[in-house]
């Protein structure tokens, strides 16, 4: 599909983003915002199929995170912090009048979100993270350099998306997605630059939530995969006990990835949790 996809300055960094809204033009109630947020150096396009799945009843937003698809990049070598990436995502709200979100996150995406939760409380209606982690394991940050020194010296050997093709597994299950999708996968994380991912890459390691988990104050869903590698399942389990608003959905026989494998039950599953938040 072509997108007209629009582009605004927040900052030091020009986001591409899109924002739309198929909602009933006759409703007297101004509708909520969907925030959809992509994982580690992927873009919008892996929220694709969540959007027409929400966009009659929401307006949704989503956006590629600096440095990936159209948003631009700081300077190579350029530090990346979490709270920069909520900096953005907020000064986005901002400008586009965005009072408050449901905040969707996929892996790394759900971690910016935890992080938004703790800064700005106020601007969040719930909080969605899918296969999401509080922390980066040890045994991924080992496998992930694929027998290489590091991270940078595989993505030197064998570019971002050489990188992902060996390493996909853990970010998909492959046994359940499709050729056609795992090729499409790599494609896109083949766009992201090296230099962006080597630093989104330092950030995520830097990254433990679980101290903080406590204070998430957001009514959170955790969905995950129960085969899932990187949100392991006795993880999320421990981070829901850790969380004191938090409702914890698996998906029995799904490893990493649900949110590309099963939209139409993650849209379920979030629907149903809005429904049991408005009840209460």
């Amino acid at each position: 599909m072509n997108h007209a996809f629009s582009k605004i300055k927040i900052g030091d960094i020009t986001l591409n983003y899109e924002f739309v809204d198929y909602t009933a033009p006759w409703q007297t109630t101004e509708p909520e915002t969907f925030l959809l947020y992509h994982g580690y150096a992927r873009n919008m396009l892996f929220w694709e199929q969540w959007v027409p799945l929400l966009a009659s009843d929401y307006r949704v937003l989503r956006f590629d995170a600096r440095g990936c698809g159209g948003s631009s990049a700081p300077p190579v070598g350029t530090t990346m912090t979490f709270d920069q990436l909520v900096g953005d995502a907020r000064g986005l709200m901002d400008q586009l009048g965005v009072k408050r979100a449901h905040w969707v996150g996929e892996s790394s995406g759900g971690i910016v979100g935890l992080a938004f939760a703790l800064a700005h409380p106020d601007r969040l209606h719930t909080l969605t993270v899918c296969d999401t982690p509080f922390k980066r394991s040890a045994k991924i940050n080992t496998t992930y350099t694929v027998g290489e020194a590091d991270r940078a010296a595989a993505f030197a050997k064998y570019g971002v998306g050489g990188w992902c093709r060996k390493t996909l597994p853990y970010r998909i299950d492959t046994t359940k997605a499709s050729p056609e999708l795992c090729e499409w996968y790599i494609a896109q994380m083949d766009k992201t630059p090296v230099d962006v991912a080597i630093e989104k890459e330092k950030m995520v390691g830097r990254g433990d939530f679980w101290p903080h988990l406590p204070h998430v104050n957001v009514p959170t869903l955790m969905l995950a995969g129960q085969k899932s590698q990187l949100a392991e399942e006795a993880n999320m389990k421990a981070m829901q006990k850790h969380m004191p608003r938090a409702t914890l959905v698996t998906f029995e026989g799904y490893g990493h990835g649900i949110n590309l494998l099963a939209p139409g039950r993650c849209v379920s599953e979030v629907r149903k949790f809005l429904a049991a938040q408005r009840n209460t």
